[in-house]
C-alpha cells in the first residue's frame, strides 16, 4: 500500500524532539499501511478514511492524541459515524502543507 497518512516527517512546527517525532513517524506509517484506505485533500483539510475495527480506532486515537499536542498548529479530528473512520485534520494550507502528507 502507498504511504497516504498524515507524516511522512515531523512538520517544522512539530513540538516533539528529533527521536521521538521519528518514533511517532514510525507509528503513523505502520498505521497507514494496516488501515489506510483513501486520502482528500483540499488546502485547509485533510480527511484520510481508514478501516474502521477495534484496534484502528484505539490506535487512531492514541495517534491523534499525541499529535493534538505536538502539532498543536492544525485541528485534529475524527468521526466514527461513518462505515470508515475519518481523521479530519483542518488548518490554513500553509498549516496542511507543514504536515508534509504523502
Amino acid at each position: 500500500m502507498t504511504h497516504v497518512g498524515p507524516l511522512n516527517g515531523p512538520p517544522i512546527a512539530c513540538t516533539l524532539a528529533p527521536a521521538a517525532g521519528k518514533a511517532q513517524v514510525e507509528k503513523w506509517r505502520a498505521f497507514d499501511e494496516d488501515y489506510a484506505l483513501e486520502t482528500e485533500r483540499t488546502d485547509a483539510r485533510l480527511t484520510i478514511h481508514y478501516a474502521k475495527v477495534d484496534d484502528s480506532t484505539r490506535r487512531l486515537r492514541e495517534l491523534v492524541a499525541a499529535d493534538s499536542t505536538c502539532c498543536a498548529f492544525v485541528d485534529w479530528s475524527i468521526d466514527e459515524t461513518h462505515a470508515h473512520l475519518r481523521l479530519i485534520v483542518t488548518g490554513t494550507p500553509e498549516q496542511i502543507a507543514a504536515l508534509n502528507v504523502g
